[in-house]
């Protein structure tokens, strides 16, 4: 399952593993981001249902944050990562937006002092 955040919009598309990519990826051991012999007949598109279950698993990265919506300066097309199967973090989660947090405390500490003016002086 893919997952695509446009202005207004997400697309979800599910893709399912072909015969021939099963077998291409118990013959290849290799790491790399675009490994040899990868075709796009390895998979397929197939219809998704939405409901509140799901049936399979999800891969996220190693390491950091799995959504760049907040921080999409930080995002490039040649990232380094492994992935590891785990339930990825809730959209909202602040790791995703470290950035806000660290807003949040430097207006804390900067706004000490009153917030109003003191009528009763």
């Amino acid at each position: 399952v893919t997952c695509s955040f446009t202005p207004g919009s997400c697309s979800l598309t599910a893709y399912k593993l072909t015969s021939s990519g099963l077998e291409w990826g118990r013959q290849c051991k290799d790491p790399l981001q675009n490994p040899q012999g990868y075709l796009p007949t390895h998979y397929k598109r197939v219809q998704m249902l939405l409901s509140d279950n799901f049936l399979g698993f999800f891969m996220t990265p190693d390491t950091g944050s799995w959504n760049y919506n907040f921080m999409g300066m930080k995002h490039s097309t040649n990232m380094k990562y492994g992935l590891k199967v785990e339930n990825p973090k809730e959209f909202y989660h602040e790791t995703h937006r470290t950035s806000h947090f660290l807003k949040f405390s430097s207006e804390e500490q900067a706004g000490e002092g009153a917030d109003r003016e003191d009528m009763f002086a």
